[in-house]
């Protein structure tokens, strides 16, 4: 025991010292020989390449207000028939809706009564001219024939026009039933009558009539984005609904407003919808192609965020590091455009210079 005593101390042994990961000199930071940093810090050169960035914004689907039309009823009365259900396609020209109207009644009653006026104007005109070539009537009933007569002339003109405007024909069969037609194709969207039921606002829609064949996409691009914006710029859009799947236009229109809420510009995009599967108030990501220019490109990973802004570390000498603000620009892939504070073939830290913010 005596012997096996001294072989079971323990001696201390003697400690390595640490090296730091890096140190500050002056506004310098030095990745020291030894530095654990050494084997995880990665650097690369920042490259020029032609950019080809997108601007992405939020949108949402609206109907063309071209082919979107509500059927108002031109006068008051009763629904006897519907000839539409709600969901049918129809052509521009077909029956809607047939209303017996007392209001139609009393127009054609009107046109009835200018039409025989205005004949009998015309023949009172016809009879005083005879007689005044004989020297029988005189200058100034012929005046007034002919001042009755273009009177009851309007009045018979603007009957007919009034029928008109109603969508009924001067010459039709019935004077009370009026029968209401497509202005344009699209499909009946929207269904508020019902056959029997009596209709006395002219101001409310029996219908709704949509051709959604070819729909907008509204987007809001923000104040300093609308000058990279143009008609005829191309676009493309995707949904959630349709994951994976991308849609393809171009811009129609700018807008001349600027909202004084969001601060942003309406910009329209028509798509094709010839399958009906996009839907008004849908929301999507419209991304516009901006013009390729030549810029320079790190990747994302190099940038830093502190207080004041994103900064690289460039490395002005082996293993020593600068920091460096940076303006950073669109981020195309795992790359980011710098727009300012970067040169063309500057190696910068991509990999842990995070470490270097503490």
């Amino acid at each position: 025991m005596a012997f096996l005593g001294p072989l079971g101390c323990d001696r201390p042994g003697k400690a390595t010292p640490a090296v730091e990961a890096f140190t500050r000199v002056a506004n310098r930071l030095v990745v020291p020989e030894g530095s654990p940093l050494r084997e995880t810090l990665r650097c690369m050169t920042a490259r020029g390449a032609v950019v080809a960035e997108g601007l992405t914004v939020p949108a949402s689907i609206e109907a063309d207000p071209s082919d979107l039309v509500k059927i108002l009823p031109p006068v008051s009365g009763r629904v006897v028939r519907l000839h539409v259900h709600l969901g049918d396609w129809v052509q521009k020209g077909q029956p809607l809706a047939t209303l017996e109207s007392a209001d139609l009644a009393q127009a054609y009653a009107d046109l009835q009564k200018a039409a025989a006026q205005y004949q009998q104007a015309r023949k009172t005109l016809d009879r005083v001219r005879e007689l005044s070539r004989h020297d029988i009537a005189s200058r100034k009933e012929v005046e007034q024939a002919e001042a009755d007569f273009a009177s009851n002339e309007s009045e018979w003109v603007r009957s007919k026009a009034h029928l008109a405007q109603l969508g009924a024909s001067p010459d039709g069969a019935t004077s009370h039933l009026l029968t209401l037609r497509a202005p344009i194709m699209g499909r009946v969207s929207d269904l508020s009558a019902g056959a029997g039921g009596y209709w006395n606002d002219t101001n409310a829609s029996l219908m709704t009539l949509a051709n959604l064949s070819k729909v907008w996409f509204t987007g809001s691009v923000q104040e300093k984005d609308i000058t990279r914006i143009f008609v005829g710029q191309e676009v493309r859009a995707s949904l959630g609904s349709f994951p994976g799947e991308t849609f393809q236009s171009r811009v129609a229109f700018v807008g001349d407003m600027l909202d004084p809420d969001t601060r942003t510009v309406k910009v329209r995009m028509v798509f094709d919808n010839a399958g009906h599967r996009l839907l008004p108030a849908m929301f999507a990501q419209v991304t516009f192609r901006l013009k390729p220019h030549r810029g320079i490109l790190v990747p994302t990973s190099a940038l830093v965020q502190g207080q004041e802004g994103s900064r690289v570390f460039v490395e002005v000498a082996p293993w020593t590091f600068e920091a460096r603000p940076v303006k950073a620009g669109a981020q195309v892939g795992p790359d980011t455009e710098i727009l300012e504070g970067l040169k063309e073939g500057e190696r910068l830290a991509v990999k842990e210079g995070v470490l270097f913010n503490d």
